[in-house]
């Protein structure tokens, strides 16, 4: 039986200056009432901008336009210093579907308030969505309207078609927004109005042909900010069709270092509409691919349809142009307000059951942490434990910790529950490489009798070499998958070495600050490593050398950035402090392909010893680096004092007549011929020792069969 765990602190702890205040979710939908019970709730709840009333809403689908909303189903929202969170972004769904169209009542939330928090929530106005080519010349339904300052949406979807998102300053002339991550979709200005709000890593999505994403009307200093964005369309035949933007009224809208896998006209911006535009610029968009798109043929000039004004402006910018328009120049207004302090999440819990409770590490950073059963709602705490009371055995538990704003941040891992009374052993599965063990446990503890399954499930380019450990005395040491009765601690470790192949897939290795992708084509294995820019960017790729010696090392890579980028490279145990400033490093330069989805090769020589190793590559002075795809290893020469440990010795006395004999390199004899050679044919790929005696004299190398 487990015994529980108590950490005590006999005087008394210190809590971090900057520790959140720890509190339970205000209101939780389908708990504690419905939305319109939480709205008067945060209404009269004296909440404050360093305390949120947060409202909690469990997955699932809300009718708000019905329940709360006025005669066409508008909801509007007026508490100030509220928190809006959701379960996930694409099951946590508020909708309605407003009868009459019209920019300002129609939104199926109009946030009338400042302060307000938002994450991981759907507005849908289902008004028109799906239904956009029979909409007509006006199709206006907001999913949002905002008449508000220092309103914050992280993984907010908005899903309609013309005027998706509609913007306007509050009384005192504020309307500061920022968005990080999440997704806008529409039609025709489906983001438009006045303030300043900078968009981050937003998807912005375009749903028919001839569309404006924006239509401001900017009163303020900065506009519309888009940074890092991604453009995309629901029909193929969409691209290529749309605008940027166009002006409302002395429009202010920037795009910077966007992706656009679905590109505007090849003008990019409306000429005209209400009034000329004051800012239309561009910097650093990319297509699909990482390529540049062509903006040569931008528009520059503008002119207003209604009050005749005109403008000619720079629209393509350079990184000059673009570097002023940060988020902290963007938002901090005359209050420095930082939206990422608000949207940071507290750290992950790490949850285990300990007797008849779940318990994990505590957090100043967590407000409360909400506790999941089978992937339901099931409560939310403010100290790190819960008691299983009333939860049946088997059931999975996950929780996650809520951030000052009540934003929940990533899953726990998942603890299926046991008996609290029986006997649980503990299992530890030691570190491998390349490969990973793999098991029918949940968690790391075995109850007493079950049988543990475990597997060893080898990377490409590797093949398994037994078990190791203590539990391995009791098993076949050769076998996998191998079961294991739980009749005390398990301790198992598997071996892998290379399968001869000499080909090691980057994807496999340990990734820092890099990305294992699929979506350029013609690479090898399950995906290639996407290198980024700013902080070290690495990857650490396990590799078999089957004899110490001098290797040509092949990286198979794709850079269609059109530029050089450089590497530094080191082999297994070449910069032991880490890659970061070692002298010893190989750089590399890995010329320009024609384009992200052509591989080629470079080629460096190294010195390996023999067996297992990190071959590292790193990114340099905070530049980009190539796709990398593999690494292939070619022997040059082996060194001269390589032991093949176990070598067989020859059973009977040479004769003078040539013999040659094949050792594996572990010296188990294969092959054996009189004569000058030997047939390799049906032989595994790989390296082998390679024995020719007459008598009198006994050479041996070392020879690869491809």
């Amino acid at each position: 039986m487990l015994n529980k765990i108590f950490v005590c602190a006999a005087l008394g702890f210190a809590v971090s200056a900057s520790a959140v205040e720890k509190k339970k979710i205000d209101f939780v939908v389908g708990v504690d009432g419905d939305f319109k019970a939480a709205m008067s709730k945060a209404a009269s709840s004296g909440a404050s901008e360093s305390n949120h009333f947060v409202i909690f809403f469990p997955d699932g689908e809300y009718n708000i336009g019905s329940l709360t909303g006025d005669s066409n189903q508008m909801t509007t929202f007026t508490a100030s210093n509220t928190s809006l969170v959701g379960q996930s972004a694409d099951k946590t769904v508020l909708y309605n579907k407003s009868i009459n169209e019209g920019i300002s009542v129609t939104a199926t939330l109009k946030v009338s308030a400042n302060s307000v928090y938002m994450q991981d929530i759907t507005l849908y106005n289902k008004a028109n969505y799906g239904n956009e080519a029979n909409c007509g010349s006006a199709c206006r339904h907001d999913a949002l309207m905002t008449v508000g300052d220092k309103l914050v949406y992280k993984n907010v979807k908005l899903l309609s078609t013309q005027d998706t998102y509609y913007t306007k300053l509050n009384n005192n002339k504020k309307g500061r927004s920022y968005w990080e991550n999440g997704q806008i979709e529409g039609t025709v200005d489906f983001i438009c109005g006045d303030g300043d709000v900078f968009f981050e890593g937003t998807n912005l999505v375009m749903r028919r042909s001839g569309g404006y994403i924006t239509a401001s009307q900017n009163n303020t200093d900065w506009g519309y900010v888009f940074n890092n964005t991604t453009i995309t369309v629901t029909n193929s035949s969409f691209n290529g069709t749309f605008y940027l933007g166009r002006s409302w009224g002395t429009a202010r809208t920037v795009f910077l270092n966007t992706k656009m896998i679905a590109q505007p006209t090849a003008e990019g911006w409306q000429k005209n509409m209400n009034s000329a535009p004051k800012v239309f610029g561009e910097y650093n968009s990319k297509d699909g691919n990482g390529n540049a798109v062509n903006t040569s043929k931008r528009r520059t000039y503008f002119d207003g349809s209604k009050d005749g004004s005109t403008a000619t402006l720079k629209t393509v910018w350079d990184a000059n142009d673009a570097a002023k328009y940060t988020l902290q120049n963007v938002l901090k207004g005359s209050d420095n307000w930082d939206p990422t302090k608000l949207t940071a999440q507290a750290n992950t819990p790490k949850i285990e059951q300990q007797g008849a409770e779940i318990v994990w590490a505590d957090d100043n950073n967590a407000r409360a942490w909400v506790v999941f059963v089978n992937g339901k709602y099931k409560t939310n705490v403010t100290a790190p434990s819960f008691s299983l009371d009333g939860v049946a055995t088997g059931s999975k538990i996950t929780v996650r910790a809520a951030n000052s704003r009540g934003g929940l941040g990533a899953s726990s891992n998942e603890v299926a529950t046991v008996d609290a009374n029986a006997t649980y052993y503990k299992v530890t599965l030691g570190e491998t490489f390349g490969g990973k063990i793999t098991t029918n446990l949940n968690g790391d503890k075995v109850m007493e009798g079950k049988e543990a399954v475990f597997t060893a499930a080898a990377n490409a380019g590797w093949k398994f070499a037994g078990w190791s450990g203590k539990s391995a005395a009791g098993i076949d040491a050769e076998k996998s998958p191998v079961t294991i009765k739980a009749t005390g601690d398990i301790e198992l470790t598997a071996k892998f070495v290379g399968d001869g192949s000499n080909v090691f897939q980057a994807e496999d290795g340990i990734i820092t600050n890099a990305a294992a992708e699929s979506n350029n084509a013609g690479f090898n294995g399950t995906a290639f490593v996407n290198f980024a820019a700013g902080d070290l960017s690495m990857i650490q790729v396990p590799v078999y050398a089957e004899v110490a010696g001098e290797y040509e090392v092949v990286v198979r890579y794709a850079n269609g950035s059109g530029n050089a980028r450089s590497l530094a490279a080191a082999a297994p145990g070449v910069c032991s402090a880490g890659i970061d400033g070692c002298k010893s490093a190989e750089s590399l330069s890995f010329a320009a392909t024609t384009n992200w989805t052509t591989w080629e090769t470079l080629s460096f020589k190294a010195k390996l010893a023999e067996g297992a190793g990190y071959m590292t590559f790193a990114t340099v002075g905070g530049n980009d680096g190539p796709n990398l795809d593999q690494v292939e290893l070619k022997l040059v020469k082996a060194d001269g004092t390589t032991v093949i440990r176990g070598l067989a010795t020859p059973g009977q006395q040479l004769v003078p007549t040539t013999r040659v004999r094949l050792f594996t390199l572990t010296g188990q004899l294969i092959r054996e011929s009189v004569g000058s050679s030997v047939s390799t044919e049906n032989l595994a790929p790989g390296m082998y020792l390679l024995q020719r005696g007459d008598g009198s004299l006994l050479r041996q190398q070392i020879i690869r069969v491809k």
